[in-house]
């Protein structure tokens, strides 16, 4: 075994790309609502939709924000465009989320099983570090069929506080049983993974992806990988 006796991960964007499963249920939803709308770009109306959780968190602050329903994100959508249906809304949403919640599986990068079968064969725990709700995230565990994968799960709305706060972090590393030396985080958010990590002095793994280049002002992560598998030489060094 290497120094890192447990490896903790972010759920989000990490190991699963829980964006692009949001892009495909909305693509399959957007021939419903396209002709209440003016005539515009798909590609526009997607990001307009998108757009409203970006501004929530800025209203709310990232540790403390908790998103939008998904029928207020279409309602506030439909209004934005003068659009009153009685229950257009709730239909879309209805619709969104069957697509969302039943294709969530296919979008399990498909390195993450293997990854985490090959962790635990070299004695190394593992956990999950996530925001959002206590509920949402462990039924999410559960689609994706991680949670028997996984000895540890920390919740932010469990311990009352959210990455990237560092207390997160050093609750994990305390359940473990592990020093904050003794850990490693893979995320794929240089804000909420790479900054929270790092204040609580654990080594952390960038995922690069959507966010391609570092940003200046943020923390340096200790190492950057593609794809999870290249994990597993920094693990057993």
């Amino acid at each position: 075994m290497g120094k890192f006796r447990s490896v903790f991960f972010d759920l989000d964007g990490t190991l699963w790309d829980k964006a692009a499963c949001a892009d495909y249920a909305m693509e399959i939803v957007l021939p419903d609502l396209m002709p209440y709308l003016p005539a515009k770009d798909r590609g526009e109306i997607l990001l307009e939709f998108n757009g409203m959780l970006l501004d929530s968190v800025l209203e709310a602050g990232i540790t403390r924000w908790r998103g939008p329903s998904r029928t207020s994100r279409f309602e506030k959508l439909l209004d934005d465009y003068g659009i009153r249906k009685e229950g257009l809304a709730r239909g879309l949403s209805k619709k969104y989320e069957l697509v969302f919640w039943f294709n969530m599986r296919s979008f399990l990068r498909s390195s993450t099983l293997w990854v985490l079968e090959q962790l635990r064969e070299r004695s190394v725990t593992c956990g999950i570090i996530t925001n959002g709700s206590s509920a949402g995230q462990r039924h999410v565990l559960e689609g994706l069929g991680l949670d028997s994968h996984l000895d540890y799960i920390v919740l932010g709305e469990v311990e009352g506080f959210s990455k990237p706060d560092p207390r997160l972090f050093e609750r994990a590393a305390a359940l473990a049983g592990c020093t904050p030396k003794e850990m490693l985080f893979v995320g794929d958010s240089l804000i909420t993974d790479v900054l929270g990590a790092s204040r609580a002095g654990i080594a952390v793994v960038w995922l690069k992806g959507r966010e391609q280049e570092a940003r200046e002002g943020l923390p340096t992560p200790d190492y950057t990988i593609e794809d999870l598998r290249e994990l597993l030489p920094i693990v057993d060094a």
